[in-house]
């Protein structure tokens, strides 16, 4: 707050703040943890629900679905509506928890949007498991390479960034063409390989 005191508002966790510039780095990460695992475990079992199955049954085949007796409007509403809640708290916490002011012109400029794009089609479309593992690899990847191609291989930091968009490209595309599904779709298949290895048949 202006005054420099912590708000009632601000104290979310035991008393110690998650907000503002006060609030210490462990408290803000143990808040934004503990909200992605409450609405994760929420999502996981809303996916499995009879609802889950018809937003499944509508995004794969809506005539054949509405044939069976699902309702497309009102299926399409309430996956519209619930999705717009989670985006909604994902913005919140982008604007309170990471940036720390509404008032940032570059909160969520052209290239945020182009980030989240990434992470779902590498992750993989329609799976939850892809949106992690697209997010940790869409942040990741970016400090991997540039530890590699500018600490161990010398390069210039504006030559790494190149070759990074260039990378990123490639797997974008590599995916779109190969594997929709993305990562999650390749670690699934590598389960099953795994799984009757080394008995194929």
């Amino acid at each position: 707050s202006d005054t420099g005191q912590i708000t009632v508002s601000e104290r979310l966790m035991f008393g110690i703040p998650v907000t503002g510039a006060t609030a210490p780095p462990y408290a803000t990460y143990l808040f934004c943890l503990i909200l992605v695992v409450l609405l994760g475990f929420a999502a996981k079992n809303l996916i499995r629900s009879k609802t889950g199955r018809s937003w499944m049954a509508i995004r794969d085949m809506d005539i054949a679905a509405e044939l069976i007796g699902f309702r497309p409007f009102q299926t399409k509403l309430m996956a519209f509506s619930v999705s717009s809640f989670y985006i909604g708290v994902a913005g919140a916490m982008a604007l309170s928890l990471w940036l720390g002011s509404v008032e940032t012109a570059e909160a969520f400029d052209i290239n945020v949007s182009f980030q989240v794009l990434f992470m779902i089609i590498i992750g993989g479309l329609g799976s939850m498991m892809g949106s992690f593992v697209g997010a940790a690899f869409i942040i990741l990847m970016p400090i991997v390479l540039t530890n590699v191609m500018v600490g161990s291989l010398g390069m210039q930091a504006v030559t790494a960034k190149h070759f990074e968009f260039m990378f990123f490209g490639g797997l974008i595309i590599f995916f779109l063409i190969v594997e929709p599904h993305g990562i999650a779709r390749l670690w699934q298949i590598a389960k099953e390989k795994l799984r009757i290895w080394p008995f194929p048949h």
